[in-house]
């Protein structure tokens, strides 16, 4: 069963604020309150430090892991994949897609740390496993701390392809829940792999061909459903099953339950289900649509993919629980697809996951949402 840990995250009544948490994100992260101003950086990593940590523990791997620079941002950055292992199986991690967004990339490389450690448990994921990570998918958003890239301005997670066939399943769907059809106008602003970053990572998608995906967020501050306690970790699916295979929609929310089991282990997370949306543009979504990529060419591929969100609220005095939650998630995923086990979850599970709730709208609520 899935469980919520009622006031672990309360602080004392000294740190209580009245300040409200913003409906909307804003310059400085994913609803990071007014009243903290500049949000800290000091316990994220610059896109030089990502870099360099990733060359160190190339170093250290003794050839086991490869860092490939697959082309540059905008503004010239590089962007790199990290490749290891020799497994038949292929896992794609992603983070920082967001400039915004800032742990994915913490979380990546804890996780590529303990693969290139050398232990027993490592080396046989390695044997039937092969990774391709990717901490920083927007180097220039996140230098910059916005949510998009830096030239075109465009929402990276909104830049694969969409083609006709997809589009018209996508009104297919809507008309099955009694939604009006998206226009015309909609289909021809898909923007289509506008931006340098989503035609590099296309194409090193379609080299790579992953039979799964992660990709690492940040959202707002929510309740766990009409609870009052706080969401930190929420396991989304970006498509309504009707744009999906059968053993896609399996997959992702067995994915889904078992990050949500091992995320939840801890006494200072609470987990809940993201909410519904089928975003056929979005990088998981066009990933498992099988999506034209940027000259209209396919792969001929499809990744069961689903993504976490965590909570909003980004200080260094939550950056270690927050980091933990999706290392933990990403080593549940692991392991169930390494030994075979994620086959035999209980995919329906998915619905058991607490829905999340409401915007939590003032920090007297969490203090600790304020006060960094």
């Amino acid at each position: 069963m899935f469980r919520t840990r009622r006031n672990l995250l309360l602080v004392a009544p000294m740190l209580l604020a009245t300040a409200l948490v913003p409906g909307v994100a804003n310059a400085d992260g994913p609803f990071v309150p007014p009243n903290q101003n500049t949000v800290n950086r000091a316990s994220m990593l610059s896109a030089a430090e990502v870099e360099s940590t990733l060359h160190s523990l190339a170093a250290r791997s003794k050839g086991a892991l490869r860092v490939e620079e697959i082309g540059r941002s905008g503004q010239g950055r590089p962007l790199q994949v990290a490749y290891i292992g020799t497994g038949e199986t292929r896992i794609w991690i992603q983070g920082r897609i967001h400039g915004n967004e800032p742990y994915g990339a913490e979380a990546s490389l804890d996780f590529l740390k303990t693969l290139v450690s050398g232990g027993k448990h490592a080396r046989e994921v390695l044997e039937e496993i092969t990774f391709a990570v990717i901490p920083l998918y927007n180097p220039d958003g996140f230098e910059a701390y916005q949510r998009q890239e830096q030239v075109h301005r465009v929402d990276l997670n909104r830049d694969w392809g969409v083609d006709r066939p997809i589009f018209d399943q996508l009104n297919s769907v809507r008309a099955s829940l009694g939604q009006p059809p998206l226009s015309e106008n909609t289909y021809n602003n898909y923007t289509r792999h506008r931006a340098v970053e989503s035609q590099a990572f296309w194409y090193a998608w379609a080299d790579f061909l992953p039979h799964y995906m992660i990709d690492l967020h940040h959202q707002g501050t929510y309740y766990v459903g009409d609870t009052d306690e706080m969401t930190t970790f929420s396991v989304g699916i970006s498509l309504d099953p009707g744009m999906l295979q059968p053993a896609q929609w399996d997959a992702v929310r067995r994915m889904g339950v078992v990050a949500a089991d091992a995320a939840g282990k801890s006494g200072v997370v609470n987990v809940t289900r993201y909410p519904y949306i089928n975003i056929p543009e979005g990088v998981t979504s066009a990933s498992m649509l099988n999506g034209p990529g940027p000259r209209g060419e396919y792969a001929n591929w499809r990744t069961s993919a689903m993504f976490f969100e965590s909570r909003g609220g980004i200080g260094h005095k939550s950056s270690g629980y927050i980091i933990k939650q999706n290392v933990n998630g990403l080593w549940a995923i692991t392991d169930a697809i390494a030994d075979g086990s994620l086959a035999t979850v209980d995919a329906n599970r998915w619905a058991d996951i607490p829905a999340r709730g409401a915007t939590i709208q003032t920090c007297d609520k969490f203090p600790q949402q304020c006060e960094f």
